[in-house]
C-alpha cells in the first residue's frame, strides 16, 4: 500500500530556467556563508546561524537578485550549513 503517490513533474523551459537560477542563488549563498565562517574561524571568531540569518536583509539590499528567492529558502540553506558545520566539528572532536 502506497502512503505517497509519486508524481513526475515536467516544468516548462521558463520554469526550468527559473529553478536553475534559484538553485544557483542558494549555492552561492551557501558558499559565501561557508567562506565567512572559515575566515572567522581562522581569526578565532565564532559565527552562529542567527548572526548569518540576521545578515540576510543586508545581503538582499547589496545583491537585489536575492529578493527573488523566498526568505525561508535562504534560511534553510543557512540552517543546512550550520548543521554541516556542527557535524564536522563533532566528528573532529571525536577524532573521526
Amino acid at each position: 500500500m502506497y502512503q505517497t503517490f509519486p508524481i513526475k513533474i515536467t516544468p516548462t523551459s521558463d520554469q526550468e530556467e527559473l529553478l536553475w537560477i534559484l538553485s544557483e542563488k542558494c549555492r552561492l549563498l551557501y558558499n559565501f556563508a561557508l567562506a565567512e565562517r572559515k575566515d572567522a574561524y581562522s581569526n578565532g571568531i565564532k559565527i552562529s546561524y542567527s548572526k548569518q540569518q540576521n545578515d540576510l536583509p543586508k545581503t538582499k539590499k547589496q545583491y537585489p537578485e536575492y529578493k527573488w528567492v523566498y526568505s525561508k529558502v535562504l534560511q534553510s540553506v543557512l540552517k543546512r550549513l550550520d548543521a554541516n558545520y556542527k557535524s564536522f566539528f563533532s566528528l573532529k572532536k571525536n577524532g573521526d
